[in-house]
């Protein structure tokens, strides 16, 4: 709480007064460049790549727009900032490094791949989040390892999938999938505008902005749907997947994409709705697959499309991301995590799967869970009355044992991109002045 009370406080006074690195003994402080002397250090990494503030005119408290990245670990839990930075050392080792039933990163020479370890096959998603965890980490040689694999073995640049990833493929880079998960378009656009502002490259932003314009200008297949500007499930059907709603990406693409920005222009809100319309009123869960008016859709090849399954559980961390990040869609953002956070308060975080009003549980309460379920806690940390509600998901996703065995991809993967945003250490990275 305090913690956004003092963004609040102070947000205005920040964006009108800072904008990004200058060069070293640049002091000019016209008004094209707000940022003073005095603060821009404070706002760059080692490599002085940007994440501070940026000068828009709004009254928004996202960090997008204050370059305020603090850790509720540090503001609720009292962690410090080595305890923070050895959390993130174990992630990083225990999956990027470890033994072998607990790494998924695997470096094949020229390149690298994410294991998927409960099918022993790369999917496009895992590589997209290896990639994101990557470039927020720091870690420039292997997230060029996995982009290289990547563009060799999932890529296409030419025929009706033009500019789209093949969902899955083998570990040799053989059988790949015809269909996308567009969920990876979406983590492998911006972890590479992320990297390209970053560590300063063009040529992952050249890589980028292909990809961005054939999702909406590739004449066979489109990303999102063209009436309803919601993500499609896969571009050959004609319902969504709610755990693909990233309003915070979308916010960035409208701002940075060299083309169709009006259409990214028009995903933002359409996608937000969506979100709010998936949560069911009374539990706050989210459907496996729905319609883009948000009611649950029934897929034939998944017998669990309506219910609260293994994807649903992102949208809680897509909700908390998008809110301390932009805070644009904050009353509603805050509404859905009181909904969920009540409802897993109520089952006293028991179960992971249930239909989609919350009847019928089933399985144990998973890492994954409680990783996203803390960042949607990020919606709550202004309202009075979820104090214990917010430090007890806190406490679950920090102290949360750290995934070995077949299972480790999903929820592990899951777990680590939300502890990312739980550290402080899920920037957006901007282009340098």
């Amino acid at each position: 709480m305090e913690r956004h009370l003092f963004i609040v406080a102070t947000a205005a006074a920040m964006i009108l007064s800072l904008a990004g690195c200058k060069k070293e003994g640049d002091h000019s402080g016209d008004s094209n460049d707000p940022a003073g002397p005095e603060n821009y250090d404070e706002y760059c990494d080692e490599n002085r790549a940007y994440f501070g503030p940026t000068r828009e005119e709004n009254n928004y408290s996202g960090a997008y727009y204050t370059g305020d990245y603090t850790s509720p670990f540090k503001t609720w839990l009292g962690k410090t900032d080595e305890e923070i930075n050895a959390k993130l050392d174990k992630l990083w080792d225990h999956y990027f490094k470890g033994a072998a039933n607990s790494r998924l990163y695997y470096d094949v020479g020229g390149g690298a791949y994410i294991l998927d370890t409960a099918d022993n096959n790369v999917t496009s998603e895992g590589m997209s989040y290896g990639m994101m965890i990557a470039v927020q980490t720091d870690h420039k040689s292997e997230f060029d390892k996995l982009w290289a694999w990547m563009k060799n073995h999932m890529w296409r640049k030419s025929g009706a999938w033009d500019g789209y990833f093949a969902s899955m493929c083998h570990t040799d880079g053989s059988g790949s999938d015809d269909e996308c998960c567009p969920v990876a378009e979406m983590y492998t656009m911006m972890s590479l505008i992320f990297a390209a502002n970053r560590w300063n490259d063009s040529a992952y932003m050249d890589d980028a902005q292909y990809i961005l314009k054939r999702m909406w200008d590739n004449p066979t297949f489109s990303l999102f749907n063209t009436q309803a500007y919601v993500i499609t499930f896969t571009p050959t059907v004609s319902f969504s997947n709610p755990s693909y709603d990233l309003p915070a990406f979308l916010e960035l693409f409208s701002r940075w994409s060299d083309t169709n920005r009006d259409k990214w222009a028009m995903t933002i809100q359409a996608t937000r709705d969506h979100l709010y319309k998936s949560s069911n009123t009374t539990s706050g869960l989210f459907p496996e697959y729905s319609n883009f008016d948000g009611t649950p859709h029934s897929y034939a090849y998944n017998a669990n499309s309506t219910k609260y399954m293994y994807d649903a559980m992102r949208c809680a961390m897509n909700i908390g991301m998008d809110y301390y990040l932009f805070g644009v869609d904050a009353e509603r953002q805050t509404v859905l995590a009181k909904r969920l956070i009540d409802f897993f308060e109520t089952d006293g975080y028991r179960h992971a799967r249930f239909n989609w009003d919350g009847t019928n549980p089933s399985e144990s309460y998973t890492l994954g869970e409680a990783g996203a379920n803390a960042v949607a806690c990020y919606a709550l940390m202004g309202t009075e009355g979820y104090e214990s509600q917010i430090r007890r998901n806190l406490q679950k996703a920090w102290d949360g044992t750290l995934l070995t065995g077949q299972y480790r991809y999903h929820d592990g993967m899951v777990h680590y991109l939300s502890m990312l945003h739980l550290c402080g250490s899920f920037k957006i990275w901007k282009e340098r002045p």
